[in-house]
């Protein structure tokens, strides 16, 4: 049986297929090379600080496609499977490929970024994952989506939420200190640019929304602000205006500043 016939077997569309099987050969090459000639792939092709210092940029693509174990690679694979193709059938080849390596790779970027000096090594597809996840969120924000927690709770939530939580789990664990061994700076990285990516190409109508909407309630505070010194001021003449009839204008004393 072809490639072909395994991509319709599996209902993939040709982006998602590809680049998921590509992921299981390179880890398969990755135990054959570690077991059989002893050579670390991570060493070569994972991203690293040194290795982006000495010019090796082909790491912020090549760690894309390898993983750290066969779990990482099972978990990030399974969620590639349900969001990929859904995102790529959405979007088309060219966008769903653009959005998917910008995201891995920025991701790399924020990875090495707020990590820098950290000596370790950064491998797996997660950063692109969370990219495709918050595409997924734009595009069906309101798409129910059925987790199983601790692989055994099931759990569904809206996309959009999500989305949202996953981002505010990354968020505190990058900044809390003392946790390490996952990338969380890259997933969060790597979840904005999809996020962006995606409003800016096929939902730039949010944008505006957004920005029209606070533009009307900034005006709005500076309305209800501007009356409330109004009425404040009339109240204020009212009161003089009523001790002057009832006391006389020498009733009134001159203001210290």
């Amino acid at each position: 049986m072809d490639m072909s016939s395994w991509r319709l077997r599996l209902g993939l569309p040709k982006a998602t297929f590809y680049l998921l099987a590509l992921c299981i050969v390179v880890y398969l090459l990755q135990v054959v090379s570690a077991n059989m000639l002893h050579l670390r792939l991570e060493g070569v092709f994972g991203l690293s600080v040194a290795g982006a210092m000495q010019g090796k940029l082909w790491q912020f693509a090549t760690y894309q496609f390898l993983h750290g174990s066969p779990f990482h690679l099972f978990v990030n694979m399974l969620m590639f499977y349900f969001l990929g193709s859904e995102v790529e059938r959405a979007i088309g080849i060219r966008h769903f490929l653009t959005l998917y390596f910008l995201s891995g790779i920025l991701g790399g970027l924020g990875w090495l970024l707020l990590t820098y000096p950290y000596e370790g090594v950064c491998v797996g597809a997660s950063a692109a994952i969370f990219g495709l996840l918050s595409a997924f969120a734009v595009l069906f924000p309101q798409r129910r989506v059925t987790l199983l927690l601790f692989f055994i709770i099931p759990i569904t939530l809206k996309a959009w939420v999500l989305a949202v939580g996953l981002g505010v789990i990354q968020l505190l664990f990058t900044i809390s200190p003392g946790v390490g061994g996952i990338a969380y700076s890259a997933h969060l990285a790597g979840a904005l640019a999809g996020l962006i990516y995606t409003l800016a190409i096929f939902r730039p109508g949010l944008i505006a929304d957004a920005v029209s909407k606070t533009k009307a309630s900034n005006v709005r505070k500076r309305n209800e602000r501007t009356a409330r010194r109004n009425t404040a001021k009339r109240a204020e003449v009212d009161r003089l205006l009523e001790k002057i009839t009832r006391e006389g204008i020498h009733s009134l004393t001159p203001r210290r500043t």
